[in-house]
């Protein structure tokens, strides 16, 4: 996954070192295209771990999450832009980057009391709810079940027609209009005042 400005973390493999330098040129080769983070992995374990990060934290399990905690706060009553406020907007853009930076025992330790208690009591709950989804995702992709749905989906004459509907309906949702309407709302997406 490419983050624009950030650099590539990219993973490698040495399958073969006929010239016993292979290491030091795939480190050269990793800078010179500007990888901000290298490590050493194989081919089947970069694989498994790219399916399931992109089907699980990168994107299903975080959409999956975002859409349960948004229904709640609608259901509760609160408003969609207070709801997708406190679902997307204030971790995509406080909390997350205050998280990579310093790490989430920083974030733990540094934030609010109520704030501290309320995630010290609730993580291992999130956890132990979600550990049976991440591992018969796991196994999904192991036994490459995940690679035969994917084959088998986007060799459907119909799959582009599908596939445009099913992320319409993301586009479309309720949770993701009020996004796009508070994204419109973020200072850098405000016209420049005229100048006196």
């Amino acid at each position: 996954m490419f983050l624009q400005g950030r650099g590539l973390n990219s993973s490698y493999a040495i399958h073969q070192d006929a010239t016993g330098r292979a290491f030091e040129r795939v480190i050269a080769l990793g800078i010179a295209i500007g990888s901000g983070y290298l490590f050493e992995t194989n081919f089947k374990k970069e694989v498994y771990s790219d399916l399931t990060g992109e089907r699980g934290t990168l994107m299903g399990a975080i959409q999956g999450i975002f859409a349960a905690q948004y229904a709640v706060l609608r259901e509760r009553g609160h408003s969609p832009s207070e709801a997708f406020n406190e679902t997307v907007e204030e971790l995509t853009q406080s909390l997350m980057p205050l998280v990579a930076e310093n790490g989430m025992d920083w974030m733990y330790a540094n934030c609010s009391t109520t704030a501290q208690r309320g995630a010290l009591d609730w993580w291992k709950k999130f956890r132990d709810a979600t550990l049976p989804v991440f591992s018969e995702l796991y196994d999904s992709v192991a036994t490459g079940k995940e690679a035969a749905r994917s084959i088998a989906s986007n060799s459907q004459p119909d799959y582009r027609v599908k596939l445009e509907e099913e992320l319409k309906e993301l586009r479309e949702s309720e949770m993701w209009q009020a996004g796009q309407t508070v994204r419109s709302l973020r200072p850098e997406n405000q016209p420049a005042e005229a100048e006196a």
